[in-house]
C-alpha cells in the first residue's frame, strides 16, 4: 500500500489509486488484520464511510481507535477524533502516533501553531528515521502555514496605513477611478499588464467595469490593460505619493528578506528608496494571499461570503487559504520565517 505525503496537505497519497481501488474491491475481510487492511485502503482512496465500517468490524484495540479517529479526522468530525488522540497521547507505544495524528488534526483545524507543538513532541519520541522524516516535514508545513497567518496580519496592519496617508501628496487631476488606479500605479506607469491580472487584482471591487471602459484613463487591446497619456501622468503621481507615505510610515526600516512570490504584482515599482521597494514586495505577497483566499473559496465550490469566525466552512476555507499562502514561506527555514515576523512587527 505505497503512498507519498502530500507537503501541502500532509495527508497520504496512493501512488497506484486505481490499482488499490481494484484490490479494495476484490476484499472479503473476516479478520483484524483484513479489516484493518481494508480500512486503510479505503481511507487512502477517501472512500471513508467504508473506512470508518472496516474500523468497527476491526477488534477493539488502541491502534484501531485510532486509526478510526483518523478517519474523523477526514471527515470532518474533529471533536470526536481529537478526544481519542488525546486519549492516547501518554499511551506507552502509540503516543508518538498519537501526537502526530493530533498535530495533523490541529493542522486541518488551521489551529498552525498547536499543530506545531504536536508534531514537535512526536518529533522527540521518534527514533525511527522514516517516523522522524514524517514529523520534521509536517513540522515545517504548520510552521510555513503559521508564518503565512502571522504575515497576513503584519500586511493588513502595515499596507492600507500607506494608502490613506499617499492621500494628503496627491495633487492635479483627480480620475473617477482612484482605488483602482491607485493600486495599479506601480505597473501600469511602466507599461501594460494583463487584462486577467487586473481582473484578479479587483476581483471584489464593483467599480472595475466601469473603469475599464473609461477610454480615458485605459485601453484594453489584445487583453492587455494599457494606461493613456493622461492615466501615466496621474499614476506617476499615486507612485510619488506612494514612496513619500511610506517613507513617513516606515523611516527607518529594518533589512527584511521578504520572500518572492509567483505573481504579477512582482513588476511593481512605486520608487527607488528601501522604504518604496518594501512596499511593493509586501503588497505582491498580499495579493498572492488574495489569490489563495479566492482559490480556497473555488475549490470548496462556494462563492465568497461572510460567515461567522467559528463556522465550519469558514474555518475550513481559511486554513486552505494559509496553506495557499504559505508557499513562499516554505523554502525558508523555520529561523528565517521568524526573522521575517520579528521584522515586520517592527515597522
Amino acid at each position: 500500500m505505497k503512498y507519498r505525503i502530500d507537503p501541502e496537505t500532509l495527508r497520504e497519497v496512493p501512488e497506484d489509486p486505481e490499482g488499490l481501488a481494484a484490490w479494495l474491491d476484490r476484499q472479503r475481510p473476516t479478520t483484524h488484520a483484513e479489516w484493518t487492511e481494508v480500512g486503510l485502503a479505503a481511507r487512502l482512496l477517501h472512500r471513508l464511510d467504508q473506512a470508518e465500517h472496516a474500523f468497527r468490524q476491526a477488534d477493539d484495540t488502541p491502534a484501531t481507535r485510532l486509526r478510526l479517529a483518523h478517519v474523523h479526522q477526514w471527515q470532518g468530525r474533529f471533536a470526536e477524533a481529537d478526544e481519542v488522540f488525546t486519549e492516547l497521547l501518554t499511551h506507552d507505544r502509540l503516543g508518538h502516533f498519537a501526537h502526530q495524528h493530533a498535530g495533523k488534526s490541529r493542522y486541518d483545524q488551521g489551529e498552525w501553531r498547536a499543530a506545531e507543538r504536536h508534531f514537535r513532541t512526536a518529533l522527540d519520541l521518534r527514533e525511527d528515521p522514516e517516523l522522524r522524516a514524517s514529523s520534521e516535514l509536517a513540522l515545517d508545513a504548520a510552521n510555513a502555514c503559521a508564518t503565512a497567518a502571522e504575515v497576513a496580519v503584519e500586511l493588513h496592519r502595515l499596507i492600507p496605513p500607506v494608502h490613506r496617508r499617499s492621500a494628503r501628496y496627491l495633487h492635479g487631476e483627480r480620475p473617477p477611478h482612484v482605488p483602482i488606479l491607485g493600486d495599479l500605479a506601480s505597473v501600469l506607469v511602466h507599461g501594460p499588464m494583463s487584462l486577467r491580472a487586473v481582473r484578479d487584482l479587483h476581483r471584489y471591487n464593483p467599480h472595475l467595469d466601469a473603469a475599464l471602459a473609461d477610454p480615458d484613463w485605459l485601453v484594453i487591446e489584445d487583453d492587455q490593460v494599457t494606461a493613456t497619456p493622461r492615466a501615466r501622468a496621474f499614476l506617476a503621481v499615486v507612485n510619488e505619493a506612494h514612496t513619500k507615505a511610506a517613507a513617513d510610515l516606515w523611516p527607518t526600516p529594518p533589512e527584511i528578506a521578504v520572500p518572492p512570490v509567483d505573481h504579477p504584482m512582482c513588476a511593481a515599482h512605486t520608487g527607488d528608496t528601501p522604504q518604496a521597494r518594501l512596499f511593493d514586495q509586501l503588497r505582491a505577497l498580499r495579493h498572492h494571499r488574495a489569490d489563495a483566499h479566492a482559490a480556497a473559496w473555488a475549490e470548496a465550490g462556494l462563492e465568497v461570503q461572510d460567515l461567522p469566525a467559528d463556522d465550519p466552512v469558514r474555518r475550513r476555507v481559511e486554513a486552505a487559504t494559509d496553506r495557499g499562502a504559505a508557499r513562499p514561506y516554505r523554502p525558508l527555514t523555520r529561523d528565517d520565517r521568524a526573522e521575517l515576523l520579528i521584522g515586520l512587527r517592527s515597522l
